[in-house]
């Protein structure tokens, strides 16, 4: 067999492992750059990929998100945190841009939070909540979790959620900086997550049940890595349960500084960015300081 021949069968050998390895999963993102997904409400430099994988700064905080909405689907991904206690999440059946007063987009999440956050909670308040694998709806999404979704006082929920978080039936991640591995698998309006190989929570009766995935930034720097996704058969999801589309309604702020606004010569410092508000200084007397779009 001649050499350039050898080389041939070998490369189209490995291209069919690699097709059986994945088992139709697709990479979500390219190694490159952040095509196919859109910033929902973050700076320009929140997000961005680094030596092959997803970086964020976790400042401001908000969401990148993907460009189309998916229904029903086998989600995988790496993070780690950079920090101890480190918070970030991944939305589910998202919506295309943050809900009303809030910074993060209506969905189901699915925490991800380091460990060194518990060390700074109050020991004297209820635990609703622990460092990762949490799965529940935020701002208008609901869902009928699975396991044990009560807090850790014995009372149900807690204010924004009503009881309806799952709580993992163990504690499977790994600490800042180690990486922990997500399989989240979203099927006719169910979710389950597995942590490090072991499904630990989910939820039923997930609403909505098709919509926008989404990465979150929360306040510290997180890495997410080996994102791929498998599609699955549709299940016939309604209008009435599918996310609004993109409308194209954009932020006009980016969370971090007044980039695109402009203000009178020495009020500069009147007007200041505060994560995603944006705050007047009225001390001085100058509640009129006018602030307004460069476009």
């Amino acid at each position: 067999m001649k050499l350039t021949t050898l080389f041939t069968a070998l490369a189209l050998s490995l291209t069919f492992l690699h097709a059986a390895d994945d088992e139709g999963f697709v990479p979500m993102f390219n190694s490159k750059d952040l095509s196919g997904w859109v910033n929902a409400n973050c700076a320009p430099e929140t997000w961005s990929i680094k030596d092959g994988v997803v970086s964020c700064t976790g400042i401001p905080t908000g969401a990148m998100r993907t460009e189309k909405q998916y229904e029903n689907f086998i989600m995988e991904c790496e993070w780690r945190h950079l920090t101890s206690g480190g918070n970030s999440g991944v939305f589910i059946w998202g919506s295309p841009i943050s809900a009303p007063g809030v910074p993060f987009l209506r969905g189901i999440e699915v925490q991800v939070l380091d460990h060194g956050y518990m060390k700074n909670a109050d020991p004297k308040k209820p635990r609703w909540f622990t460092t990762h694998g949490d799965v529940f709806p935020i701002h208008g999404a609901t869902m009928e979790p699975h396991g044990d979704h009560s807090d850790h006082s014995g009372h149900s929920g807690h204010s924004g959620h009503s009881g309806q978080r799952s709580f993992p039936s163990e504690d499977r991640s790994k600490p800042s900086p180690e990486w922990n591995h997500y399989r989240i698998i979203g099927n006719n309006g169910t979710l389950t997550l597995a942590v490090n190989g072991k499904v630990v929570s989910g939820g039923d009766k997930c609403f909505w049940r098709k919509g926008y995935l989404a990465l979150e930034s929360e306040g510290a720097p997180v890495e997410f890595g080996n994102v791929r996704i498998k599609e699955l058969p549709s299940t016939g999801t309604t209008a009435a349960d599918t996310a609004p589309p993109d409308q194209g309604w954009k932020h006009l702020y980016n969370g971090l500084d007044l980039r695109g606004w402009k203000v009178p010569a020495g009020a500069e410092s009147k007007w200041k960015a505060s994560t995603w508000n944006l705050k007047l200084d009225s001390t001085s007397g100058q509640e009129g300081t006018p602030l307004w779009s460069e476009t």
